[in-house]
């Protein structure tokens, strides 16, 4: 019985080395590979490419997405279901502070119908607008919002100063709808 418990276990050291230099062996062989080809030119027409990507969540109650504000801030877009506000905060990237708060009520512009809890679905877009409130140019992201219940949509964005976040100046202002669309037709409405 001791012969065969000091077996097992030099069985299982034997096992654990091995293991230890396979994974050791495949590290090494990644390295090498991933140094040999970051020294390799890149593919042609991608050495400049830029990905952008914006994400969403929501649950019960509340959704968050991301959009870009301007080439180099980012937006958390936050919509609470149970009140229906709606926010942007801006990170300024120059100083970490907040650079900009912007808020609306999507229910009032939302047909939310009495006696039904909203069910909201939240995603963001771009656009490259020119000018729109008053010379200044808006976000370059659109909010849209939609009542998975009533079926209409509606877009959000707000102005946006780049020279602000450069001096370090906090912005903040009422979102502004852009259109309002019904996407679900029943009943010949």
């Amino acid at each position: 019985m001791l012969r065969l418990r000091r077996t097992r276990t030099w069985g299982t050291l034997a096992l654990g080395l091995l293991l230890g230099l396979t994974i050791g062996g495949a590290t090494t062989v990644g390295v090498l590979i991933g140094r040999r080809s970051s020294e390799m030119p890149p593919l042609p027409g991608l050495a400049d490419l830029q990905l952008r990507a914006a994400s969403t969540h929501g649950g019960e109650t509340f959704a968050v997405a991301t959009g870009f504000i301007d080439d180099e801030v980012e937006g958390l877009y936050a919509l609470d279901f149970l009140t229906g506000d709606l926010q942007c905060l801006v990170v300024n990237p120059r100083n970490g502070n907040l650079g900009g708060w912007f808020k609306t009520n999507v229910a009032s512009y939302l047909s939310v119908e009495k006696g039904k809890k909203p069910s909201y679905l939240l995603v963001t877009g771009q656009i490259n607008a020119a000018g729109g409130y008053g010379g200044q140019r808006p976000a370059h992201s659109l909010c849209y919002v939609a009542d998975a219940n009533s079926g209409e949509v509606a877009a959000f964005t707000f102005p946006w100063a780049k020279a602000a976040t450069t001096a370090g100046v906090a912005q903040a202002s009422e979102m502004k709808p852009i259109g309002k669309w019904k996407l679900r037709n029943i009943g010949g409405q």
